[in-house]
Parts: structure tokens; C-alpha cells; sequence
């Protein structure tokens, strides 16, 4: 029997694929990352890291075929490979639809070697005074417990070792209020000519068109706006300030106006959770944004000396599944960024991800004043960038062990969804206690006790 002979792989896409996907895609070979810009990852072998870093760093699939031969088992892997990359990239890569250029394996929580994402609080100064804030918000101190702030050149050399030594292609510059800082556009500029993502998280309530063109010609990729309520009086109820409201919607509308994709997050809390399943239809209609972010409030920082605000595990499940319902509804894309024990919300099986607790794991998060706290609400310093090389904090014990979650709960820790729960946040369970978990699964209590060991 004679075989039709196979047609012959098509790679001539591949030079022009790479240019369009170069501004937003980073590959990490120390530990074989595929990273979309800011904070998607995917694992890839030595070999597919190898070619990706070789056609990003500007080398042609002609060129590539020249070097490791133009078998038709070569260019098939390679066509294969490529395929696979682009379905990553437009969110398309599953389990259902693999090829062989795709291996599935358990997810383990030692991920990655090193950061995915990084953000860098400015300042701690802010002109609002929200009632839940970790940085403190003027009434309480801030992570860091100093309210010294880097200067502009100190700034620049940590932004330096984020990059080239931690090797992380992404920077959120946040505070405290990040735009009190004169110097922010240089400081975008300085990131941006790295070769870094850029975004800003800001209330928004500086942003003026002028502004917004400025950060935007400094080289700003996106921006986050805090935004706390869908009407006046619940924003404001939040932030302490009167007609921060206005200031901070016309913020989302300057920024697009600037060519700036920007999206709204919302910290859910006790004053605006009745408020919160009207994100999704005040984010399509009043916003024209076609997705919005929430998160959980933390009880650190302004929020742990005000108790009321505080919205249980136990009771978030159901209205997380009201808002998940409503932006489909709305057709806009709901982000869920906070992490929940799995006994009580599982966010992969209403379709909001896999979240677990990032500090000092996926995220490096730097204060103010140098210091590597494991996350933005965190008052505990892990090292400092200005007296310290990064990677020597890194792989310090103690950002090893909260890699290592060694604050969940014993009963998590045996569990078998701990790789992808993480035991949810131990700054929760810290200021909240673990009642609500011990009755919840039957386990042994186990007190604040716990934390001090």
C-alpha cells in the first residue's frame, strides 16, 4: 500500500506571529515559563523554552530551521508547538482539544522558581481615608511600619533588580495613593525602557485627561482603578471622602481616552456587599468596559481595627455566584482575585480560576521604603532591596516557608486540594480565627497560637 505523501507544514505565519505577540509575552528559561504579560503562566520544556526565546529575541523559523535541521518531524513539533502557544495566548488551551505538543500533569504549588508578578508601593501617603485599607489609610500604620519613602534613583535600582536579577517582566506601581508622587511618569518611563509591563493601581481621583496623557506617553501599559460602589453614597461611605465618587468614574473614562486599557476593582466588605451584584451592569453601561476585578477585603491594616466590615468565608460563596450570574448576563468578564478555602467556595467550579495565596510565591511585593513583605498587606519584612540582592531574599528561609504555606490550618495542610487552595489567607484566619473552618469540616479548633509557633 502507497502512503499519499504528507503535506507539507506551513511555519511561514510563525516570524509574523512573534512580532505581534513580542510586546506581551516574556520566557523565562530558569525555571521554563511561558509568562503573558502580567500574570498568566504556563510551563514549558527546555527545547519549546529554548525556540520561544530564540524567535522573541528577534531570530527568524527560517533561521531556527537552519540550526536544529528541516526533518519533517522537526517542523511538524515545532508547527505543533507553535499552535499550542498561540491557543494559550487567546485563552483557548485546554484539556479537551491537546495535541501531543501539550503534556497534563498534577499542578504542584513549587510553580516557579521565581516571581511571576511584582508590584511596588511608591508611597503610603494617600488623599482618601478608606476604611479598609492596608496601608493603614491615616488611621493605623502601614505594612511596613515606616514611613520613609524611596527617592527616585533608590526606586529605579529596585526596579532594576525586579527585572534583571528576579527576572519578572511585570510591575504594578501602587501605594498609598501612587500619583501623590511627582516623579511617577519617570519612574513608568524608567520601567517601561526596561522592557517591563507597567500598570498603575490608583483611586483615580488625580486622573485629569492631561494626566492621563502624560503617564500614557511615559510608556503605561494599564491601570487599575479602586472603585467601591456603583453610587455616591456607598463609594464615598468607603473611602471617607465627599464627591470622590465623580472623580474617580471620570478617571476609568481619561485613561481610554489616553489609549490606556484600564479596568475597575472593588474590595467587597460589609458597606458595599448589597452593592456589589450591580458591578457588572454600572461596568458595561456607565463604564463601557468590557470586564471589572473584585477581591476580599483583608483584615490587616485599617480593616483589622474596624471589625464591621468583615465578610466571611462561610457567607461569600452565594454572592459570588450572583455577580458571576449577572456579568454573563451583562456579557463582561468577571476577575476573582482573592483566595478561599475550597470546603467553602470553589472558584474553578463556577468558573473564576484557581486562586491561592501568592505571598512571596507568585508575587514579589515591595514597600515604600525597600522592604519585601510576602504580600501588599503584610506587616512582616521578609528582607530589603536596598541593602539586600533580591534573589537573597528570595531564597531566604523565611520567604521559603511562606512558599511553603506553613500558616494554613494542619487539617488543610492534609487535605487534598491543598496544592491548589493553599489553606486560602492567613491573614483571614490571623485576625478571624479558625472557628468558622472548625465547624465547617469537624476539625480539631486550633488557635491564634498557631500563628506565634
Amino acid at each position: 500500500m502507497i502512503r499519499p505523501p504528507e503535506k507539507p507544514v506551513d511555519l511561514s505565519w510563525i516570524d509574523e506571529f512573534i512580532e505581534s505577540i513580542r510586546p506581551y509575552v516574556f520566557v523565562r528559561e530558569t525555571d521554563r515559563l511561558i509568562i503573558k504579560r502580567p500574570n498568566q503562566a504556563q510551563k514549558l520544556n527546555s527545547q519549546g523554552a529554548a525556540i520561544l526565546k530564540a524567535l522573541l529575541g528577534g531570530k527568524t523559523v527560517e533561521t531556527l530551521l537552519d540550526e536544529v535541521g528541516r526533518e519533517p518531524r522537526k517542523t511538524r513539533d515545532i508547527q505543533l508547538f507553535m499552535l499550542e502557544v498561540k491557543r494559550f495566548l487567546e485563552g483557548r488551551l485546554d484539556d479537551v482539544n491537546r495535541t501531543c505538543a501539550v503534556d497534563v500533569q498534577p499542578f504542584n504549588m513549587r510553580f516557579s522558581r521565581l516571581p511571576i508578578l511584582s508590584e511596588l508601593a511608591i508611597t503610603y501617603r494617600c488623599n482618601l481615608k478608606c476604611t479598609f485599607c492596608y496601608a493603614g489609610c491615616n488611621c493605623t500604620t502601614n505594612p511596613v511600619g515606616d514611613d520613609r519613602e524611596m527617592t527616585t534613583s533608590e526606586t529605579k535600582a529596585v526596579l532594576r533588580q525586579i527585572y534583571h536579577d528576579a527576572q519578572v517582566p511585570s510591575v504594578s506601581f501602587t501605594g498609598g495613593e501612587p500619583t501623590l508622587r511627582q516623579d511617577l511618569p519617570q519612574l513608568v518611563r524608567y520601567a517601561s525602557d526596561l522592557g517591563m509591563w507597567v500598570n498603575l493601581i490608583t483611586n483615580g481621583t488625580r486622573i485629569t485627561a492631561e494626566r492621563a496623557k502624560v503617564l500614557a506617553d511615559a510608556g503605561l501599559n494599564s491601570a487599575q482603578v479602586s472603585l467601591e460602589g456603583v453610587t455616591a453614597e456607598v463609594h464615598e461611605k468607603v473611602t471617607m471622602i465627599p464627591h470622590s465618587f465623580p472623580r474617580t468614574v471620570a478617571a476609568v473614562h481619561h485613561f481610554k481616552s489616553a489609549g490606556i486599557p484600564v479596568h475597575t476593582n472593588t474590595t467587597i466588605n460589609r458597606d458595599n456587599l448589597h452593592e456589589c451584584v450591580k458591578f457588572p451592569a454600572f461596568v458595561r453601561q456607565n463604564l463601557g468596559n468590557q470586564k471589572f476585578s473584585m477581591n476580599l477585603v483583608i483584615p490587616s491594616g485599617s480593616a483589622a481595627l474596624n471589625e464591621r466590615l468583615a465578610v466571611r468565608y462561610s457567607e461569600l460563596g452565594p454572592h459570588l455566584m450572583e455577580i458571576a450570574e449577572e456579568s454573563k448576563r451583562h456579557e463582561v468578564e468577571f476577575m476573582w482575585y482573592s483566595p478561599t478555602p475550597m470546603c467553602m467556595f470553589n472558584p474553578i467550579a463556577h468558573g473564576l480560576g484557581n486562586k491561592g495565596c501568592a505571598a512571596c510565591d507568585g508575587l514579589l511585593s515591595v514597600g515604600a521604603n525597600g522592604d519585601v513583605i510576602p504580600c501588599a498587606s503584610y506587616d512582616e519584612s521578609v528582607g530589603n532591596l536596598l541593602r539586600q540582592d533580591v534573589l537573597e531574599i528570595w531564597e531566604s528561609r523565611r520567604a521559603e516557608q511562606f512558599r511553603d504555606k506553613f500558616l494554613a490550618h494542619p487539617q488543610c495542610r492534609s487535605c487534598d486540594k491543598f496544592q491548589i487552595c493553599n489553606g486560602a489567607c492567613p491573614l483571614y484566619w490571623r485576625q478571624m480565627g479558625f472557628d468558622e473552618l472548625s465547624r465547617r469540616n469537624a476539625f480539631q479548633p486550633v488557635t491564634t497560637e498557631h500563628f506565634q509557633q
